[in-house]
């Protein structure tokens, strides 16, 4: 399906995918100066980088392009750790694992000297090791204090690991504690990553729709990336996150232009806007019904025999209706009488040209069918729901007036709550629920 998508739009691949990826890094400032500083302290071994920025900035993805920078260029050694809610043990196992040192069986000693001891045989190979630390915010205080007694290792002044952190702003908030003043003190570079401004907004989007294949960046225009980049605040993620289901929006309307409505919709829907409302509903959309219909689920009887047929018509509705509860009982007969139908129907007539989903398909001429059961179980079920929501829109107000208002004496007013609070009690029972005010008791007649 997601091939569809993409190709109606000329694009080999999905443009906006939030895993990180170096390939599709978008070159700004910002993103240039962080890898600048990297490189420029790995190379003159300043020891401990710092590199942070809001969830979302893209330092992932500046991370990974860092490390194939690394990984393409001779004597440089490098261990990636980005699971950092470990001790302090788990952290040198997990550096010794990506440098590729046997840890197990040894205890926390024994790692150290091991970590020690190759450090040295390194460089004097000429090699610098570089470890990448990435959400560092979740690292605990022993861990960095092992990071601390890693940065002592040094020969002649001469630093035998490098060693950068990246993480949240919460990285500085711990960096700034009194009892991390050695370690701050040991920062040689930092940069802190800013939001895309507008400009490096449309340039991100449309670097991303090259990447991916596209020839004219028309499917964006200025004002729906306007509306991006407002809704985004600048970040990366949010803007990959919006600009994929606007694609999805657009296609499933046969558009080849995005509009700000379908930006908007996946704002409301992500609850991207900012506003909270507890009486509001959750936002719905039928993006994924318009794309196309979900593969049909093949059932087989778990008492059937290898080879068996599966039983169909009335004897499987009968068979399957056999296991459910009495209430589950005719929707289970009407599905599976609903698919003999079609089946019956697909095998006795000619093919037909595809109907539309949301057309209706219903005729009082012609015995029903099982797309005509379909259609009238959906628009029942629609009425239903709307007629229950309005209703309950309906008695509130109600409510809040009888409450508030001084207009009926006070024994009429509780007997008029009383009525709407019945009221209401029935709009959400099932449908098939008769009783809307309870009935009063006679009384026992004096004659």
């Amino acid at each position: 399906m997601y091939e569809e998508v993409f190709g109606h739009f000329g694009l080999a691949r999905n443009p906006f995918a939030v895993s990180p990826d170096p390939t599709s890094l978008y070159s700004t400032l910002a993103h240039d100066e962080a890898l600048l500083q990297l490189a420029f302290g790995v190379k003159n071994q300043q020891g401990l980088m710092v590199l942070t920025g809001e969830p979302g900035t893209g330092k992932t993805t500046v991370l990974r392009y860092f490390l194939d920078w690394l990984q393409q260029r001779e004597h440089y050694s490098t261990a990636y750790v980005f699971h950092t809610f470990v001790h302090s043990t788990d952290l040198l196992q997990l550096i010794l694992k990506d440098f590729g040192l046997p840890y197990e069986g040894r205890s926390k000693g024994e790692m150290v000297i091991a970590v020690m001891t190759w450090l040295q045989a390194r460089h004097k190979m000429g090699d610098c090791p570089v470890i990448v630390i990435d959400e560092a915010q979740a690292l605990s205080n022993a861990s960095f204090e092992e990071i601390r007694m890693l940065l002592n290792a040094q020969v002649r002044g001469a630093q035998l690991v490098q060693i950068v952190l990246a993480g949240q702003l919460q990285l500085e908030q711990k960096l700034r504690q009194p009892h991390m003043e050695q370690l701050r003190q040991r920062i040689m570079c930092y940069w802190r990553l800013a939001p895309l401004k507008f400009e490096e907004t449309q340039g991100y989007i449309f670097k991303r729709l090259a990447w991916a294949g596209a020839n004219d960046p028309i499917a964006f225009p200025p004002e729906t990336v306007r509306e991006i980049y407002k809704s985004s605040k600048g970040i990366p993620r949010v803007i990959n996150l919006l600009c994929e289901h606007a694609l999805l929006s657009c296609y499933a309307d046969r558009r080849h232009s995005v509009d700000v409505c379908d930006v908007t919709t996946a704002v409301r829907q992500f609850e991207l806007d900012g506003e909270e409302d507890p009486d509001q509903e959750p936002s719905r959309t039928n993006v994924f019904c318009r794309l196309g219909h979900f593969e049909e689920l093949k059932i087989e009887s778990a008492n059937a025999e290898p080879g068996e047929p599966e039983e169909t018509g009335q004897a499987g509705a009968d068979a399957a209706a056999a296991s459910l509860p009495e209430a589950d009982t005719k929707t289970v007969v009407l599905e599976a009488a609903s698919v003999a139908d079609a089946k019956e129907t697909r095998s006795a007539q000619p093919s037909e040209p595809p109907v539309k989903r949301h057309e209706p398909v219903l005729s009082l001429s012609t015995p029903p069918t099982a797309k005509s059961r379909r259609a009238l179980t959906q628009y029942w079920r629609e009425v239903s729901t709307s007629f229950v929501r309005d209703g309950q829109r309906l008695v509130e107000p109600i409510r809040d007036w009888l409450t508030t208002s001084k207009p009926l004496k006070p024994r009429k007013a509780t007997a008029a709550a009383g009525v709407v609070s019945s009221v209401r009690s029935w709009l959400l029972k099932p449908t098939n629920s008769t009783a809307i005010v309870p009935a009063r008791p006679r009384k026992p007649s004096t004659t």
